[in-house]
């Protein structure tokens, strides 16, 4: 259900992470959801241990599937809440030597302090936490899933939680295009792409703990899905055009209703007159 131009944005933030993640004896994914971007970052890996925590009990027990690991674990438990947190914790057990990816989780929650709390005692036991929140600012419309705002400000204020030694980065949306000669199906290598000091990041990372030194600048550019844009943009023209109708609906009863009001409350002899 995601807009596929969204979903490079989930891939380079696994595949940032993959690095770090195949070195670890242990990862945790926090609100891992079907786990398709992670699949598709770390499927040829050979991982350890990981355990992967969602509240969706759907998504969870599809996510981990295409992932080669010696032991996998699921844990479907509520984020927001201390009991949920808990949980999550206990599923680590005693491993020092871990990873936890906490990727689209924070914004979601409607309380994050027990999460943030557990992540930096985590850092504090040896895991390295890589974790990430949107700035909304550089979004038109408020999103209604998100039950925190985050921008600059808000991300400082994270930032100030986390060790000094936490290593920032911020996610920079692309645009871009590729021509392909009529029967060349070889590999083509994009081209280098220049940071701008006064572009407006999408979202904002940050790392901490043994491995946070091994999070690296990188881009990435996947074939644009046409016909997948194209089916999600007319879903949702086809879902926006029911909700209207249903809103004209209501209007029309919400009048009706107003001036049926009205009419009852008006004296005897104007109720009379009226049709």
């Amino acid at each position: 259900d995601t807009k596929p131009s969204i979903r490079v944005e989930h891939d380079l933030r696994y595949a940032a992470a993959a690095p770090i993640v195949r070195e670890a004896a242990a990862w945790c994914d926090l609100g891992c959801g079907a786990g398709v971007a992670a699949a598709d970052a770390l499927g040829e890996a050979a991982l350890g241990r990981v355990v992967l925590v969602d509240s969706d009990a759907g998504a969870l027990d599809q996510a981990g599937r295409d992932l080669r690991a010696r032991e996998t674990v699921r844990v479907n438990a509520d984020l927001a809440t201390e009991a949920g947190v808990a949980e999550a914790l206990a599923a680590l057990g005693h491993e020092r030597d871990g990873v936890v990816t906490c990727f689209e989780v924070i914004e979601h929650l409607e309380s994050f302090v027990a999460l943030v709390e557990a992540l930096i005692e985590l850092g504090e036991r040896g895991w390295t936490v890589v974790l990430s929140v949107p700035n909304d600012a550089f979004w038109a419309l408020e999103n209604p899933y998100h039950h925190t705002m985050w921008g600059e400000g808000a991300f400082e204020e994270l930032r100030r939680l986390l060790p000094a030694d936490a290593v920032v980065a911020r996610q920079v949306p692309l645009d871009g295009s590729h021509l392909v000669l009529e029967g060349d199906s070889g590999l083509l290598e994009p081209p280098a792409v220049t940071p701008r000091a006064d572009a407006v990041p999408s979202h904002f990372l940050v790392a901490f703990g043994p491995r946070a030194g091994r999070l690296e600048s990188r881009a990435l550019a996947i074939p644009s899905d046409l016909d997948g844009r194209r089916c999600w943009e007319r879903q949702r023209e086809s879902t926006l055009a029911v909700l209207e109708a249903e809103l004209e609906e209501l209007r029309a009863y919400v009048k009706w209703s107003s001036d049926e009001l009205a009419r009852l409350n008006a004296p005897e002899e104007i109720r009379a007159q009226t049709p």
